[in-house]
């Protein structure tokens, strides 16, 4: 996916962890400074404030509820884990 297409409450169906099919929710878009990401031992980056994704997730078979703990990515991380918009139940 494109970067400009991850939108704050929308979900997205992303790359499988543990071999089950992932659904992450996204609840805040943020820029952070370049040495705050290196301080979190994220990859350099080119961007100098890098736009971070806060995001909570579940797996698909389970609707029964979301993540406890905010997981966060750079948006391009993210951009590239997720296949697809789905729709948030």
């Amino acid at each position: 996916m494109n970067r400009e297409q991850i939108k704050i409450g929308h979900c997205y169906s992303i790359m499988p962890i543990k071999r089950r099919r992932t659904i992450a929710r996204v609840t805040k878009l943020f820029r952070i400074t370049t040495m705050a990401a290196q301080d979190e031992g994220w990859p350099e980056t080119l961007e100098l404030n890098p736009v971070v994704v806060q995001f909570v997730w579940r797996h698909a078979p389970y609707p029964n509820g979301w993540s406890s703990r905010r997981q966060r990515l750079l948006l391009d991380d993210f951009a590239v884990s997720a296949e697809k918009e789905v729709t948030c139940t």
